[in-house]
């Protein structure tokens, strides 16, 4: 997914025709189908009868959707902004294009959505208990002009309990068909994992966090962690701090990667940010190849002939390596496109002043994150040797420093090499000392130079 535009997988005749969920029209589908209790847990088979096993079907399907709704109107259902009654539905909150066909009335749709939206968020509730971990990161959204290429807008991106409504009833659909596959396809099952993080990045997140602002991070399991980060959302008035801890944990994660099971010990099947036994991918065939190996197996199993499963584990496992080199080339394309598309906006919009956060401190760099742009970067020392006086040196604690000094008594940013104004008033600061979680007073605008990107500049000491 880039910005102005999507780079199907399959042909666009099977993305955007016969895989596409039209309202009205029969699709056909691969489905898991279970009962949940109210409490977000699964329900037992004939749990009169005390029977322990759980009802769970897998199979093809065909399948008929009444109403296509986007995330925006299911959050206005869930919100109770639209279908509570009305006689005449507003189109501005339901668009006419997203309203119910086939006989089904906006009432009964609206009440489908908040009783999965109650379900998920006490399911939501659960996995946290159980000791999920989340590190949301900012996502920047851009708004295009009618030419398609220029941005408009831009601005981080909203999730919402409609988003997550989809996400937990996805997470379980996951978990069911990796289940499925480890019981039934045994060592060809296709799994996908997520190691720990690397324990020095997070150590020194860790003492950067307790030697700042005098808070403890566990960092002995994902329960642990999100436990610490709920206990400084409470214990902190200050969001960017718990937006730049965040962002520091972030950086030591590993991703996540598929697997062949039979390639790796059972241990190493184990989604440490889920913090589940095993995890697989199965709701996005159109947009992720393994999804199509885990259809196929999951068809095998039901057949009962995974014997005659063409690949053999160490076959699927290198399926599973190669599509976790695209994965990540997607990602990195995605990655730059998002940061070109912000450079255009910045091009035309210039930010003289910005809060910025300092993440990393090197030797003649450091590291700063701007929660507005949802965004890090590396800013070089070299670059602001003409406004500033800089000494970059290593304290008694063997952690790195770097003291600036304006040279003159202008703010530096009113006018850098670029071109482009920044703050024009007098600077009433005489020296700035940066470590880890300094607050800065920052300028962002798109580089002169190619390749294009965003270069940031240090203006000052951020005034609160």
């Amino acid at each position: 997914y880039l910005v102005d535009r999507v780079i199907p997988m399959l042909p666009r005749p099977l993305c955007e025709i016969a895989c596409s969920l039209n309202e009205n029209v029969e699709r056909l589908a691969f489905s898991v189908v279970w009962r949940m209790n109210m409490d977000g847990t699964l329900s037992k088979k004939g749990e009169k009868e005390k029977c322990k096993k759980d009802e769970i079907w897998y199979g093809r399907t065909v399948i008929k959707s009444c109403s296509r709704l986007d995330y925006a109107t299911a959050q206005n259902i869930i919100d109770g902004k639209v279908a509570t009654g009305e006689k005449v539905v507003d189109e501005t909150l339901w668009p006419k294009s997203r309203q119910p066909t086939g006989g089904h009335t906006f009432d009964e749709v609206a009440a489908d959505v908040r009783l999965m939206h109650k379900v998920a968020m006490a399911r939501r509730k659960l996995r946290f208990e159980n000791g999920a971990l989340a590190l949301n990161g900012i996502k920047l959204a851009f708004q295009l002009e009618e030419d398609g290429e220029t941005p408009k807008l831009c601005a981080p991106y909203p999730i919402r309990d409609s988003n997550r409504l989809i996400e937990e009833f996805m997470l379980l659909a996951n978990y069911l068909v990796a289940q499925r596959l480890i019981t039934h396809a045994h060592g060809r099952a296709l799994l996908r994992n997520h190691s720990p993080p690397i324990e020095l990045g997070l150590q020194n997140v860790v003492e950067v966090s307790k030697a700042s602002f005098n808070f403890d991070i566990d960092i002995t399991s994902s329960q642990s962690l999100q436990e610490s980060l709920n206990r400084l959302c409470r214990e902190c008035d200050d969001e960017l701090i718990v937006q730049s801890v965040t962002e520091s944990l972030m950086t030591p994660f590993r991703p996540a990667e598929y697997i062949a099971a039979g390639e790796l010990d059972e241990a190493e099947w184990r989604h440490f940010a889920l913090n589940i036994p095993y995890y697989t991918h199965f709701t996005s065939p159109i947009r992720r190849y393994p999804d199509v190996i885990v259809h196929r197996l999951l068809q095998a199993t039901l057949d009962d002939n995974v014997d005659e499963f063409p690949q053999n584990s160490s076959e699927i496992h290198a399926v599973a390596s190669h599509c976790n080199g695209k994965k990540m080339a997607a990602k990195k394309a995605q990655e730059r496109s998002d940061r070109v598309f912000l450079s255009l906006y910045l091009k035309s919009n210039p930010i003289s002043s910005a809060l910025g956060v300092c993440l990393g401190v090197g030797e003649k760099t450091f590291t700063v994150f701007v929660p507005s742009l949802g965004m890090s970067t590396r800013v070089f020392l070299e670059e602001h040797e003409d406004v500033f006086d800089v000494n970059a040196f290593e304290d008694s604690n063997g952690k790195r420093k770097i003291v600036i000094r304006p040279k003159t008594n202008v703010v530096p940013g009113m006018q850098s090499d670029d071109g482009v104004e920044g703050s024009s008033s007098s600077s009433s600061w005489k020296s700035l000392d940066i470590g880890v979680f300094t607050k800065l007073e920052v300028s962002c605008f798109c580089k002169a130079q190619p390749p294009i990107d965003v270069k940031v500049m240090v203006v000052g000491p951020w005034k609160e």
